[in-house]
């Protein structure tokens, strides 16, 4: 191509907008990226405050919220005319669609992401320093969670979501300025960006999004989400041919719809199906998906395309990983279980006779797609053990969400619960995950809370030898109550604690113990645990709801005392 008809290169965006929820640390990671580019930082609340002589707070109390976002909305068009900068919105600044264009015109959108309750311990560590108008005084994280959920949508528009739980100012920054200088003159070329941040629509934007920083990927989840799945696949750029891979149970619930959406979408493929059961999690079963493969002259630029529970998005990931060193696979889970844990984050294996999940790989999949109309078809036993994991991720990092599981307990477990409803909680446990996954992909630090009650729940699954005595989530629920009877015989945090985390399981009718399983057993298989490390058996403990951490001093005395009380007791 001669240089008069090459494409000049897009040059990157002119100004980096932050947004996301008060107190999340916009203006600090503000300050450092303006720094290190050279650029003035453009706080919009601080444009308020300079041009009105008030802060944002003074002005909500004398003149009332509307009043507050006219003038917001007005120093938002002027800044987003204002290159090179570097924007720290105000909270609320992102929710019109036409701020969002504005601000979208010349800058890549970055939102800053946490729980409310990490944000919330952020305030009160500093609560002079700031004026947060709408989180002030008593129930912060309450406001701060109603917040949350008024503004999710809008900020789910943003070109790049930073995942700054755990994360330090400086880490964010550097996140951004990266993204920034390797992918964001594509990220603000993409077309039809301006129409999408405009959009009010649900289904425009994901549940939530992992970004690793080296990958990144969509989580969708609500009911009708099969009926996409042509239009999901084209929107990833998966053009080759779909291998479905799904269990024997799965495939004669939705085998055939789907495969009829594939074939109106005009998408040519083939499916294998495994026999159902933990025991199809295996380098036998693994072998002949390879062979399969081979026989259908599957080529990198296919997709792997897993249907169903856990132990299919496992062994299809694992495949996945491994087949011609690394094939796309999309997770579409079927299960409970699988649509708020195993679908979300690369961890794929399979498993050997002296443990679970011992031979695997770090892969992330393209997309997860999860269509809560699947789970119509669930057995009761199968729809609640899969909520042990909701559970472990509210309890681990989100009080408010414990709070809805309690107060909704009897509708969910029995699969009554109106379709928003679950579709809400299921987006919020996976958007729980997905900020840990992104923070930590590789299990080197934050992410390990994730394992909460997993160390004694996966003792139990190998004791039992994975025959469906205790199905995954129904260990986790016993291994939560073994990790909470050692917390509160360590002191690190109170019995009350205890007996809400009892109370919650026991209404979803999670079972609380295992009695008659060998302890010996559980003991010897929680010493092959990948947790361990160093010879020390380590356990994630609550401090509180909504905050766990990995203790490496827990005797093994303890541990073995614990484990004796939970097969003994009924």
């Amino acid at each position: 191509m001669s240089p008069a008809t090459a494409t000049p290169p897009v040059p990157v965006p002119q100004q980096i907008v932050l947004v996301g929820l008060s107190g999340v640390g916009k203006s600090t990671v503000g300050a450092i990226l303006a720094s290190r580019l050279g650029w003035p930082l453009l706080d919009t609340d601080e444009l308020v405050r300079e041009r009105e002589g008030q802060t944002a707070a003074q002005i909500i109390i004398t003149r009332g919220e509307p009043a507050f976002r006219e003038i917001e909305v007005k120093i938002v068009a002027e800044t987003a005319q204002r290159i090179p900068a570097v924007i720290a919105t105000g909270g609320g600044a992102f929710e019109r669609p036409a701020s969002r264009q504005l601000l979208g015109q010349r800058g890549m959108i970055c939102f800053l992401d946490a729980t409310p309750a990490e944000i919330a311990r952020r305030i009160r560590a500093v609560p002079q320093t700031a004026d947060r108008p709408l989180v002030e005084g008593e129930e912060i994280e309450e406001r701060l969670q109603a917040l949350d959920d008024q503004r999710r949508l809008a900020y789910s528009h943003a070109d790049l979501w930073v995942p700054v739980q755990g994360m330090t100012p400086e880490d964010a920054a550097s996140r951004i300025l990266h993204a920034w200088a390797t992918d964001g003159a594509s990220m603000v070329t993409l077309p039809l960006r301006l129409d999408r941040l405009g959009s009010a629509r649900p289904s425009a934007v994901p549940a939530a999004i992992v970004d690793t920083g080296s990958e990144r990927y969509p989580i969708w989840v609500g009911p009708g989400q099969l009926q996409r799945l042509p239009e999901r696949l084209r929107m990833l750029g998966l053009n080759g041919r779909v291998f479905l891979i799904s269990d024997s149970n799965v495939m004669e619930a939705h085998g055939e719809q789907v495969a009829q959406i594939l074939d109106a979408g005009g998408i040519a493929g083939a499916a294998y199906v495994i026999p159902a059961g933990e025991a199809s999690k295996s380098l036998r079963v693994a072998e002949e998906v390879y062979r399969w493969l081979a026989e259908q002259r599957a080529e990198r630029r296919d997709t792997i395309l897993a249907l169903g529970g856990g132990v299919v998005g496992d062994l299809a990931g694992y495949v996945g990983a491994t087949y011609l060193r690394g094939m796309a696979v999309v997770q579409v889970p079927t299960s409970v279980l699988a649509m708020n844990d195993a679908s979300i984050g690369g961890k794929v294996a399979v498993d050997l006779p002296q443990g679970k999940n011992l031979v695997g790989a770090f892969a992330q999949p393209r997309a997860v797609i999860a269509d809560t109309d699947t789970l119509r078809t669930l057995p009761r036993r199968a729809l609640v053990e899969g909520y042990g994991e909701v559970i472990k991720h509210a309890l681990i990092l989100d009080p408010a969400l414990l709070h809805e599981l309690e107060r909704h307990a009897g509708a969910l477990s029995t699969g009554n619960a109106d379709p928003d409803l679950v579709a809400s909680i299921f987006s919020r446990s996976a958007r729980l995950k997905a900020l840990i996954v992104s923070t930590d992909p590789r299990e080197q630090g934050i992410r390990a809370i994730l394992n909460y009650g997993h160390t004694i729940g996966h003792g139990i699954e190998t004791a039992t030898a994975f025959n469906g005595e205790y199905l995954h989530g129904e260990a986790v629920s016993i291994g939560m109550m073994g990790a909470a009877r050692i917390g509160a015989r360590m002191g690190v945090h109170d019995k009350e604690l205890l007996a809400r985390q009892a109370d919650l399981l026991r209404a979803f009718g999670l079972p609380l113990a295992a009695p008659g399983v060998d302890a010996r057993a559980i003991l010897d298989a929680m010493r092959l645990d990948k947790k361990i490390e160093g010879g020390q058996m380590r356990f994630i403990l609550l401090d509180a709801i909504g905050s766990a951490r990995m203790h490496g001093d827990v005797p093994e005395a303890l541990v073995a005392e614990v484990v004796l009380g939970l097969v003994a007791s009924g």
